[in-house]
């Protein structure tokens, strides 16, 4: 009976001590993501400035762009452009290959100019909303040049092989260890 009263304080101590270490982690994780969108809004306002026409909504015509993507370093961070999907109020700035982090999509490979363009982001902060993108929605990419590049979702998929398919634009996040989600674009206009 004594070493029953014994355990159950411990018992109490370490559920307590868990219980604080998930508010602990679940208190950091928003700190992160609230520090990782304040830094990725820094960069999306100087972009807005220095690139010409920013926005889906600018009228700025398509134009002839750049392979590989010019780069403009703001903030540290090397900016190739910015992705938009209007229908989830989504606008990211883009960054080299391997150098996004949180509040950032990345380029992974390909090229708007040349097709099988790849981007990815995280699905807990930027790409959050992303699998809620509906067939024929608007997605645009725009260059620092200020060359923008529409295309349509086609379709949403998981991959644990990497295909490209028939798809001129694909923004993409991990689903999980071994699987990626995927978001097929078409260019159109």
């Amino acid at each position: 009976m004594g070493q029953r009263r014994r355990s159950i304080p411990l018992i109490r101590i370490i559920v307590l001590l868990l219980v604080a270490a998930v508010i602990g982690y679940g208190g950091y994780r928003i700190l992160h993501i609230q520090k990782a969108d304040k830094d990725a809004e820094a960069v999306l306002s100087t972009m807005k400035d220095l690139i010409p026409g920013l926005g889906v909504d600018t009228g700025v015509s398509t134009g002839n762009g750049r392979d590989p993507l010019a780069t403009l370093s703001i903030n540290s961070v090397d900016i190739v452009g910015c992705l938009e999907i209007p229908s989830l109020d989504l606008m990211v700035p883009v960054t080299v290959k391997d150098e996004g982090g949180a509040g950032f999509a990345s380029v992974v490979s390909g090229s708007p100019v040349k097709g099988k363009f790849r981007l990815t982001g995280n699905r807990e902060d930027i790409f959050r909303d992303l699998a809620d993108a509906k067939p024929d929605d608007k997605v645009v990419f725009t260059d620092i040049d200020g060359v923008r590049y529409t295309y349509r979702v086609t379709t949403q998929y998981h991959l644990k092989d990497w295909d490209e398919g028939d798809n001129d634009l694909m923004v993409c996040y991990d689903s999980d260890s071994q699987t990626q989600f995927v978001l097929g674009c078409k260019a159109s206009e």
